[in-house]
Parts: C-alpha cells; sequence; structure tokens
C-alpha cells in the first residue's frame, strides 16, 4: 500500500477536488495526508476545508489555520497576510470549519512497514506555533529544526519549493511543495511507498501531476473581492491583477 501526501492548498478547490479524485483511483493508495494551510489566497477556503473532512483526508494544521485560531503576533507573522485579508478569510469560515481546524493535530506519526514516518507542515517552537524558518534547505539545516522527533522520515510543506533528500542512515526529508499554488493547469501530490527488501527499506517516492480546472479557479479569482489579491496572486498563482 501507498500514501499521497500534499500540501499548501490555500483556496484552491479545483486543485484539491483534482488531487483527490485522481489519488482515490490508485488501488495502492491507502490514505491520503494533507499537511497544513488549507487557507487563505485562493478564494475557497470553507470549501476546501469541508472537502478535506469529507473524504477523510488525514490533515495536520499549518500556519494560516493557526492564525485564524490562534490569533496571536507569534502566528500573525508567520502568513505574511494582511488583517484585513485573514478577516475576509475568517467570514468566509464556519462554525464546522473552525472546529475542524482546531481539532487538526501539528503532526502525525505513523510505522508502516517498520518505517517510522512523521507528517507536519513544518517544525514548531515549544509553544507549537510552526517556526518563521526559511533558510537554506540543506540536510544539516534540516536536522537542527527536526532533530527531536524520532522518524525515519519527515514529511513537510510551508517552503514553496519541492525538495527530497533521502539519506541511507539517518532521516529523509520531503518537502512535498504547494499543490495549490501553481501557476499552470496540473496541480500535484507525492506517491510514496515502502519496500522491504531483507534488512534494507527501499522508497518509491514520485510527483503525480494531475490536469485541474483551471479557468474555473481563475474565473472566482477574478469576480471575488478578495483583499489584497493584487499583491498575493502573482506569486502564489501566477495571476496579475495589477494591468
Amino acid at each position: 500500500m501507498a500514501f499521497a501526501v500534499f500540501s499548501d492548498i490555500h483556496g484552491n478547490l479545483e486543485a484539491l477536488e483534482a488531487i483527490i479524485k485522481h489519488a482515490r483511483k490508485k488501488k495502492k493508495v491507502k490514505d491520503l495526508y494533507f499537511l497544513g494551510d488549507a487557507i487563505t489566497f485562493g478564494p475557497d477556503s470553507s470549501a476546501c476545508l469541508k472537502m478535506l473532512k469529507k473524504h477523510n483526508v488525514k490533515c495536520v494544521t499549518g500556519n494560516h489555520e493557526q492564525r485564524i485560531v490562534r490569533y496571536d503576533k507569534a502566528v500573525k507573522t508567520m502568513t505574511y497576510a494582511s488583517a484585513e485579508h485573514m478577516s475576509f478569510i475568517f467570514e468566509q469560515l464556519d462554525r464546522e470549519d473552525l472546529g475542524f481546524i482546531k481539532s487538526m493535530p501539528t503532526s502525525i506519526k505513523i510505522n508502516y512497514k517498520g518505517v517510522n514516518i512523521f507528517f507536519t507542515h513544518y517544525a514548531h517552537d515549544k509553544d507549537g506555533v510552526v517556526r518563521d524558518d526559511y533558510e537554506e534547505f540543506t540536510e544539516s539545516r534540516l536536522e537542527k529544526l527536526f532533530g527531536e522527533y524520532k522518524s525515519d522520515v519527515i514529511f513537510f510543506g510551508h517552503i514553496h519549493n519541492r525538495k527530497i533528500i533521502i539519506c541511507e542512515s539517518g532521516k529523509s526529508y520531503v518537502c512535498v511543495g504547494p499543490s495549490g499554488c501553481v501557476k499552470c493547469d496540473k496541480t500535484f501530490y507525492t506517491y510514496f511507498e515502502v519496500h522491504n527488501d531483507g534488512d534494507v527499506n527501499n522508497f518509491d517516492i514520485y510527483r503525480v501531476n494531475v490536469p485541474f480546472n483551471r479557468k474555473k479557479f481563475e474565473d472566482k479569482m477574478r469576480a471575488l473581492q478578495l483583499p489584497d489579491k493584487e499583491i498575493y496572486a502573482p506569486y502564489t498563482f501566477g495571476m496579475d491583477f495589477t494591468k
């Protein structure tokens, strides 16, 4: 059995729909793991939360969800979204959405075929807040961030740049990238499987590209009076509202 892992949908319902539909059709995929930031920037924060819940996707909380339910200075600095934008998103959410966010853990740990796997949005500080850290993606830096987590493979999102470091000894790291923040008509998820070959664990891990309805998403973005979208949309979705 395998897992589908993805992160940072950011209100892109069309991308989320495509990922869930595609992954559920794969017979080997046992579970779907979402690594946080379902909300903000895009037009469908509430609908994305409801879809994740409806399809029993295993979710951890992201810094954007944390800001919604923990409005303190530490969390505020982590989203790089204006107060006006966050207030608009908050008004989109209902009690069910907020309850779902509050139910999300900061991490999920499993043991699969003898491999300890850790899913999280990113490293957290002592108060459980996602760290404000975007330093160079190196094995030594990641060990400083995730050294306390006793796992063989660590999956995380947050950083909008997909990268994988597989180690024969010690931890392996998978930054799955932002599946909602794409600038074309394809989104993606990470497929992960473990093969036991005697005393050695080998991994099948690769990106699965999935087409989605980009036009529908863009039409929603243009129609919605989303505060500061002209600031966020160019680098999150490749849309320019200043012209």
